[in-house]
């Protein structure tokens, strides 16, 4: 991953900008010197906007936009930003099928010695085209007169493990008897008797990934943390560079040789940049401040676009 200089951060640059530099400073003179600094500075789109939803889901990107779309949803939001990343081929979509055991019936715990008339069942059934189950759970405690009822899900995969609530079972079928194995280490109790036999459960997952070429353009970039004090590093595309527009507020500081202004910001967007924000163009204002040096020649200290704490 590339290491860039973003303008998110309030950061020194003396160095970086004395070749840059007028010896009056008016809101025009400033406007060419942020100018010439943000020609330089990429506008970060942080990768976070998208990178939760690179994951496996059972039902694809595709069909949920046209749901939102069918509902006019036409918020900006990550699965449609993903799904225009999916139509440039800048992340991938892998489908399998997956094959899933028909876990159905009523599972009864096996007696406890010390309480002959507890009682302690599952009753589950698979919910149509997922791997997830829905049932009740029936128990009949020790020292209660009455049985107690409470439904159930859970989901199984594919290896037959079955998490029901907090509660974690091996699905086996032996003879003509189902059964959910409890794996806890410490206080077991196995359930038989549920059905056996019928087909497996399909299911279809879409896994989604970013593409090797999006991956090779992703770069670190310094953020500031909460508060606009200090910075931490975020992994962000370059998603084109920086407009600027009006210089205002344009005053001196505590001396003759600092000075600050207010200027106004439009991203330029790249394809990734669009991509992203399509004709929601980002916008802001940011803040700056010069010294003179002692050739008399103004030039950039610190700049941000957001969070400015200065």
């Amino acid at each position: 991953m590339k290491t860039v200089v973003t303008a998110i951060a309030a950061i020194g640059l003396l160095s970086m900008t004395g070749c840059t530099s007028s010896k009056e400073l008016n809101e025009k003179s400033a406007r060419g010197l942020l100018k010439s600094l943000y020609a330089k500075v990429h506008y970060p789109i942080p990768v976070s906007l998208v990178a939760p939803l690179m994951t496996r889901t059972p039902v694809s990107y595709g069909s949920i936009v046209e749901t939102l779309k069918n509902k006019q949803v036409k918020e900006n939001v990550a699965v449609y930003i993903v799904k225009r990343l999916l139509d440039a081929k800048l992340v991938t979509e892998t489908v399998e099928t997956v094959n899933y055991p028909n876990i159905h019936g009523k599972f009864r715990a096996e007696p406890k010695s010390y309480c002959q008339y507890c009682f302690d069942e599952y009753e589950l059934e698979m919910v149509p085209n997922t791997n997830q189950l829905k049932g009740v759970r029936s128990e009949q405690r020790q020292n209660e007169s009455g049985q107690r009822h409470n439904n159930v899900t859970g989901v199984v995969e594919a290896n037959g493990i079955v998490s029901l609530g907090r509660d974690r079972f091996q699905y086996k079928e032996e003879g003509g008897t189902a059964s959910l194995m409890d794996q806890d280490r410490f206080n077991i109790t196995n359930y038989h008797g549920g059905n056996v036999g019928g087909s497996m459960v399909a299911m279809k997952w879409y896994t989604y990934a970013f593409s090797p070429e999006l991956k090779a353009q992703i770069e670190k970039t310094q953020v500031p943390t909460f508060g606009g004090f200090g910075s931490a590093t975020q992994d962000t595309l370059n998603g084109g560079g920086y407009d600027i527009g009006e210089v205002t507020d344009l005053q001196l500081g505590i001396t003759p040789t600092m000075a600050s202004a207010s200027f106004a910001w439009t991203a330029s967007l790249n394809q990734i940049g669009k991509i992203f924000y399509e004709n929601d163009v980002p916008t802001g204002k940011g803040r700056v401040t010069f010294v003179r040096k002692p050739d008399e020649t103004w030039v950039i200290k610190d700049w941000c676009v957001t969070n400015c704490a200065f």
